[in-house]
């Protein structure tokens, strides 16, 4: 006679939330556990990120692929700096938000010789755009 093997199986309630939902195979709470609201600060960091990638692309500079790419400031021209700039505030102010322009702090950028984190861009550019 074959002796049972006395392992205690996990309850579902004693999973994560994402756990559960990979186990009951449910996508859409799978989803909602990896999820968190959204907030207004977040619509405006979606632009401002779709605005950098869409026009650094658009001026010939390497497709942004990820946040954390970086920019380093110094080897780009200085009418690619003004072009960067005014179509990156352009871009911004186009979406319902309002930004100062960005030309002569992409500028400062470059003069300082500076590089940054496509994230920290955004991060910095989004304090200062409203609403």
């Amino acid at each position: 006679m074959a002796s049972k093997k006395g392992g205690k199986k996990k309850s579902q309630a004693n999973l994560s939330p994402l756990a559960a939902a990979a186990a009951a195979g449910n996508v859409n709470d799978a989803l909602m556990a990896v999820s968190t609201s959204a907030e207004p600060a977040d619509a405006k960091r979606d632009v401002i990120y779709g605005c950098i990638v869409s026009v650094f692309h658009a001026q010939g500079f390497p497709h942004i692929n990820s946040p954390q790419a970086l920019i380093v400031w110094e080897p780009i021209p200085n009418n690619a700096i003004v072009l960067l700039g005014n179509g990156v505030t352009g871009c911004i102010n186009g979406k319902g938000f309002h930004c100062a322009p960005l030309a002569p702090a992409f500028q400062n950028l470059k003069n300082m010789k500076q590089v940054t984190q496509v994230s920290d861009l955004v991060t910095g550019i989004a304090a200062v755009v409203t609403p």
